[in-house]
């Protein structure tokens, strides 16, 4: 259970809440929906959790403290006895670890039912004060082998203890969730679009809201009304939802959302608009919107390139003497070029020339990819079919990586005069020249996928993009190097190639 995700669960969300239609006729007392009383239990309150975690800690602290001498003797027959030194030494670990548990926000109420919140915010306050303690007993001279083993043991049980005893209390927790307690309760409201549901709120807030009422209203004026209707509620949370253009209309009803006392978010739905890149900030005394951001700035962008560089050329010198085989192979089946060159789009929209094993028959060649390779094309040579199946004709990207074109893992880079069922792939996805925010690859996240080869549907060409835009968004250096490993497999066996 990394979270409170795992105990607050869907089971506890009530999805069949009907969905209310609002006009401005409509919001009278009379006709405010009623709530299913029944499958709502007590209210989990963070703050109390917040009060009892506070003093588990602290028991849980001095529980740690008398134990280790005890379990020194057990374990290694020492009995190491709770001097000065070491009294001292724990009230000062112990109201250090609290100050430090403060600022690394282990009591925050946002994140109290997060357990992989607290282990990983205990922790790290814990070895913390380990470290402090140790240093100032090294330079006053205090430390010795005993003492130091003192202080390790009474780190692991505290490590134990205050995990440990979180855990059982977050499932207690659990129970009650399932037995129809929340912590919050929100309203949906729809304005000219579809409601969240309740499953959409409770896995954006970790699973702790809970649905009272869906509301689609038919109006932006109506929208105070609305809200006031089911204040009488306890709502503590009201989320909009309105389609992009329509989100300025609702943000001038502020004046009038103010009154209430509750969270009020507005969502605003556009698809094309890449969420993770979004942002709102302060720009002067006005208010900024971040609508893209750099995929790769700073050190990630040093690191991407140097794992290009070291990745190609530690290749390029393993497969040397098989690209010369390739070559030769090439040459002699069929007259033409070895390397097949095409203009390919890259960083930022710019032409490149991408370098290929040839695999066709060079007066069969189509540099304006015009008609996409198939399967069973003709115009691939015996040659050409075994490499493009094992994607060794793609080597000689290892020198566009070089070069500085393209990258080990990036999108993969289409022809220029590439369609699919009739039309460009630009028209088919809405994010397609996104795609370009970074250097195209000669492996990615859509081919590892299964998403390769010929372009022959709109689908595939939605999904494919989806991919790319998926990686760009998440994009880490254990993400390449992920994508690396499971291209190494797919050259041995790869079902979609061909």
């Amino acid at each position: 259970m990394a979270a409170a995700v795992a105990f607050l669960r869907n089971d506890s969300m009530s999805s069949d809440t009907p969905a209310h239609t609002f006009s401005r006729d409509a919001v009278r007392e009379a006709e405010r929906p009623p709530i299913a009383r029944k499958s709502f239990g007590d209210r989990i309150a963070p703050e109390n959790w917040v009060a009892f975690f506070f003093a588990g800690d602290f028991i849980a602290l001095l529980l740690s403290s008398a134990l280790v001498s005890k379990l020194l003797l057990l374990v290694d027959g020492e009995d190491v006895a709770v001097g000065r030194s070491k009294l001292i030494g724990i009230c000062a670990s112990i109201f250090m670890y609290f100050a430090l548990a403060q600022i690394l926000a282990v009591y925050d109420r946002k994140f109290i039912f997060n357990l992989g919140h607290a282990a990983k915010k205990t922790v790290l306050t814990l070895v913390f004060v380990f470290g402090f303690i140790f240093t100032m007993a090294f330079v006053a001279k205090y430390s010795n082998d005993a003492g130091r083993r003192w202080f390790f043991v009474w780190f692991l049980l505290n490590a134990f203890f205050l995990v440990g005893y979180r855990f059982l209390a977050l499932l207690y927790v659990q129970k009650r969730l399932e037995a129809g307690a929340y912590v919050q309760k929100a309203v949906s409201i729809a304005l000219y679009c579809e409601p969240l549901s309740s499953e959409v709120i409770a896995a954006s807030t970790h699973h702790a809201v809970k649905v009272a009422h869906t509301i689609r209203l038919n109006a932006v004026p109506d929208l105070p009304g609305a809200i006031n209707q089911v204040m009488r509620d306890e709502i503590d949370s009201v989320y909009i939802a309105a389609p992009w253009v329509d989100a300025p209309l609702v943000l001038e009803q502020l004046t009038h959302l103010r009154r209430f006392a509750a969270q009020i978010y507005v969502i605003a739905e556009e698809r094309r608009i890449g969420v993770n890149q979004l942002g709102i900030g302060a720009f002067g005394n006005n208010v900024a919107i971040t609508a893209v951001d750099r995929p790769l700035d700073g050190w990630g962008l040093w690191l991407k390139r140097v794992q290009d560089v070291v990745v190609a050329s530690v290749i390029l010198t393993a497969v040397a003497p098989l690209m010369v085989a390739i070559a030769l192979a090439v040459k002699l089946e069929s007259p033409g070029p070895v390397f097949f060159k095409q203009r390919r789009t890259g960083f930022n929209g710019n032409l490149f020339e991408l370098w290929k094993f040839r695999s066709m028959y060079a007066d069969k060649s189509d540099l304006h990819a015009s008609v996409q390779t198939s399967k069973l094309d003709a115009r691939v040579t015996r040659i050409g079919r075994i490499i493009r199946r094992t994607s060794l004709d793609e080597l000689p990207q290892l020198l566009n990586v070089l070069h500085g074109d393209m990258s080990i893992v990036g999108p993969r880079p289409h022809a220029l005069q590439t369609r699919a069922e009739g039309r460009s792939l630009e028209e088919l996805a809405d994010q397609y020249a996104a795609r370009h925010r970074v250097k195209p690859g000669l492996t990615g996240w859509a081919q590892v996928n299964g998403y390769r080869g010929e372009l022959d549907s709109v689908e595939k060409v939605r999904r494919r993009v989806a991919h790319d835009i998926e990686y760009i968004d998440n994009w880490s250096t254990w993400f390449d190097i992920k994508i690396i490993f499971k291209t190494a497999l797919l050259v041995i066996y790869d079902p979609a190639a061909f």
